[in-house]
């Protein structure tokens, strides 16, 4: 008898009419009431009467990570919420194709799955992407410990059921799609009621001292009125443009139009202005002699960059230094933001690029609205890069971002 699979079932006459009943129950279940999650994992569980398998997984993209959605058999614990970052391994060559992958003997090929306790087991393997609208967004793939486990039947059975699966992959991504939208209108109420009432109250109120009492005013009292309302204007300016990248992102999509960037000479002139804003803090700058140019939008970029230094001094103590490194990669040239502030952990660091996200510990120290980073994220993405932030040893925090190099157009 096969690994999980009644040795009846190995007539092809009734493993065919398990399989239809097997296409009819995941059909009927991906129509009910089931979160997509439960969806998935019933589909697994059926696979177990037609196919022998060990054990099987259904990962879905999310930005440049494949995601583990559900997961059955004897590894199925440590393999649910694995993260895949985008790359060339096996599970994104599907995605990324849209190409079925089998194999007999993952050993033989001087391959093996993630995960500590299925990495040595699995022999067999075979996955099939999950397509919509001419784009991967997933792959369902089931394993064996035994070789040569799958054969094209397999693999056809299990296009059958990804066909079904696809469907109901895309309503519930359309219905994440409108439950982000809704709450991007949200964050337009949020900001304008509270947010930008701030500000917008403090330059009022201070114009008005300013109007009325003029040169009754001490200098010193009447030069920090006027920072005051420098500062409020300048917030002010950034939370409206942040409004209008959300704008766009509610529309699906932030339109970007790239052209070569000197990084290094955006971010010194950044730089220049960002201490005259916070003098009480220290700011270093290094870079090698020469870089590359990126590709991306200079005003998004400019953006991006302001809100990582702002950022930066929001949460961090005066006197403490902020650091900028650019840094040149093979393809990108990355900047690093370094201060001595408030530091993260591995929780905040996982989701401080979601909208609204805020420690206690932020709301603490200053006050935000928590689209920031969120936006930062957005800009980053669009122009094909890649965004971080992680905990720094000695405390305070790292985040950055890199941006793709211009490659040069060599014509003969």
């Amino acid at each position: 008898m096969r690994d999980g699979l009644d040795s009846d079932v190995l007539d092809p006459a009734i493993r065919s009419a398990a399989t239809s009943r097997l296409i009819i129950e995941i059909a009927a279940a991906a129509s009910g009431e089931l979160d997509l999650d439960q969806i998935l994992h019933e589909a697994l569980d059926r696979l177990r009467g037609v196919i022998r398998l060990t054990g099987g997984s259904i990962a879905l993209v999310d930005r440049d990570d494949l995601v583990i959605r559900a997961a059955i058999g004897p590894f199925a614990a440590e393999a649910v919420g694995q993260r895949l970052h985008r790359g060339r391994g096996r599970s994104w060559g599907v995605v990324s194709t849209l190409r079925p992958y089998r194999t007999g003997d993952l050993l033989a090929d001087g391959d093996r799955v993630a995960g500590q306790s299925g990495g040595l087991s699995i022999r067999s393997w075979l996955a099939v992407p999950i397509v919509r609208n001419g784009i991967g967004i997933g792959l369902v793939e089931v394993d064996s410990t035994e070789v040569d486990a799958f054969d094209s039947d397999d693999e056809a059975l299990l296009a059958a059921v990804v066909s079904v699966l696809a469907g109901a992959v895309e309503v519930a991504a359309h219905h994440v799609e409108e439950q982000r939208a809704a709450a991007l209108r949200d964050a337009f109420i949020g900001v304008i009621s509270h947010e930008l009432r701030t500000p917008v109250t403090t330059i009022y109120g201070l114009a008005r001292i300013l109007r009325r009492r003029g040169e009754a005013i001490d200098p010193e009292v009447r030069e920090q009125a006027i920072v005051d309302i420098e500062e409020e204007a300048d917030r002010l300016t950034r939370l409206i443009e942040d409004l209008l990248v959300l704008s766009r992102v509610e529309g699906g999509a932030v339109p970007i139009e790239t052209e070569p960037i000197n990084l290094g000479r955006l971010v010194r002139h950044i730089e220049e202005t960002e201490r005259e804003r916070h003098p009480d803090r220290e700011y270093t700058y290094s870079a090698p002699p020469e870089l590359q140019l990126v590709v991306g939008e200079p005003t998004y970029v400019e953006q991006i960059v302001r809100n990582l230094l702002t950022n930066a001094a929001k949460y961090s103590p005066p006197g403490t230094t902020i650091e900028l490194v650019l840094e040149p990669g093979e393809s990108e040239v990355s900047l690093r933001v370094l201060d001595r502030g408030i530091g993260v952990d591995a929780e905040t660091a996982q989701h401080a690029f979601e909208l609204f996200f805020r420690t206690p510990n932020a709301s603490r120290v200053a006050s935000g609205a928590g689209i920031g980073l969120f936006v930062c994220r957005q800009l980053v993405d669009a122009m094909g890069g890649r965004i971080w932030i992680v905990p720094r040893e000695g405390g305070g925090s790292e985040v950055g971002f890199s941006l793709p190099i211009q490659e040069l157009d060599v014509t003969d």
